[in-house]
């Protein structure tokens, strides 16, 4: 981000797995998604509270273009919560 002088703002992190945690529950915009374990959920959830990062972190549900959530469909499910405007070029 520092390197390619991104910032907070248009900046969006996506993981499913534990060595993701330190980002996804960071202030940093953050997607977990939806095939992420129970239990990567589970300690996302606790720490983003311990944090008070909550409103950075978004979790997949899947239903999002007919998409599960999964994988590379969570990720879009995410940036498109975040970044509504996408909206329109995906739909295009």
């Amino acid at each position: 981000m520092q390197q390619l002088r991104f910032s907070l703002d248009n900046t969006v992190f996506a993981g499913d797995s534990g060595n993701d945690l330190p980002v996804l529950t960071s202030p940093i915009k953050s997607v977990l998604v939806a095939n992420a374990t129970d239990e990567v959920r589970k300690q996302a959830l606790q720490l983003v509270r311990e944090h008070s990062t909550e409103t950075a972190l978004y979790l997949a549900k899947g239903g999002f273009m007919g998409m599960n959530g999964n994988y590379s469909g969570g990720i879009l499910e995410g940036v498109a919560h975040y970044l509504p405007r996408i909206k329109q070029w995906l739909n295009a």
